[in-house]
């Protein structure tokens, strides 16, 4: 059947990674390769079923280097931190933040003078409709979650529309509701992007205390009142510390552009394009 070399690393490998002692480990090696002889000597690598497992295994063992490579160029980089910072910001560079409930009444781009007169008017009734839920507010807690359970409704935010409805509206419309949490700058405190005016935002960061009120605020959607129901602390994590809580994620981008460069190559040399589709792409990097 011929010769087949051992090497006592491959020895080692194994008794790693089956847990086994030496001598049963070089046993496993000798017995896989005088297995590995005999198929040679029937032919079976050639069979297709063979040569595809052959392959894929490459395939494997190739995008396995490729993660080698990656973790091997190096720390994270500035760029590559700031990149991974932005798609973790709630976790990792999260600006403090303010939950808040509000009533805009609504006005069109077109309102005239005198409609926008009528809408300010509104909002200050609104206002003092209001100024009985800040009571509520200020002898309550913000309602936090238990678990993956979704908080419990705000006793101050459920005063402060009820007597945001009970105005009466006189022809405008008014929408009451509580805002999910947002920055200074207008970002909301979401996973999924949302930026909130400008105007209205910096309103709600001006605000001190659970139950403190806003002067009536114009953005394009009409005339505001907003009430500050929590306060959401900031957090910042420290960027040597961020670095290595990035690490494994960057490491895997890493590996992937590779991967993308190669397929890109390759794509380009028709003879060979399919049959590297139909292999790097069946084996995925893993965080």
């Amino acid at each position: 059947m011929g010769a087949s070399d051992i090497a006592v690393d491959t020895v080692a490998r194994i008794a790693a990674a089956q847990h086994l002692p030496p001598a049963q480990a070089l046993d496993a090696a000798v017995r896989d390769a005088l297995w590995a002889a005999e198929a040679r000597a029937r032919g079976l690598e050639q069979d297709p079923e063979v040569r595809r497992e052959i392959s894929l295994v490459l395939a494997r063992r190739m995008l396995h280097t490729l993660k080698e490579e990656a973790e091997s160029v190096g720390p994270v980089t500035d760029d590559e931190l700031r990149a991974a910072t932005e798609r973790h910001w709630l976790d990792l560079d999260r600006p403090e933040g303010y939950r808040t409930v509000h009533a805009v009444v609504r006005l069109s781009a077109d309102a005239d003078e005198a409609t926008r007169d009528k809408a300010k008017a509104l909002a200050d009734a609104i206002r003092t409709a209001v100024l009985s839920s800040r009571e509520v507010a200020q002898r309550t807690e913000p309602p936090s979650a238990s678990g993956t359970q979704q908080p419990p409704p705000d006793p101050a935010a459920e005063a402060f529309i009820s007597a945001a409805k009970g105005v009466p509206a006189d022809g405008l419309e008014v929408v009451a509701q509580v805002l999910p949490a947002v920055t200074a700058a207008g970002r909301a405190l979401t996973s999924e992007p949302q930026q909130m005016d400008l105007a209205f935002s910096r309103a709600a960061a001006s605000l001190v205390a659970r139950g403190d009120l806003s002067a009536p605020v114009t953005s394009p959607f009409g005339v505001h009142l907003i009430m500050l129901l929590e306060r959401i602390p900031a957090r910042v994590v420290p960027l040597e510390e961020r670095r290595g809580l990035v690490r494994d994620e960057v490491v895997t981008d890493r590996a992937r552009a590779a991967q993308s460069k190669l397929l890109e190559a390759a794509r380009r040399e028709a003879e060979i394009a399919g049959a590297v589709d139909g292999l790097l792409e069946l084996v995925r990097i893993e965080p």
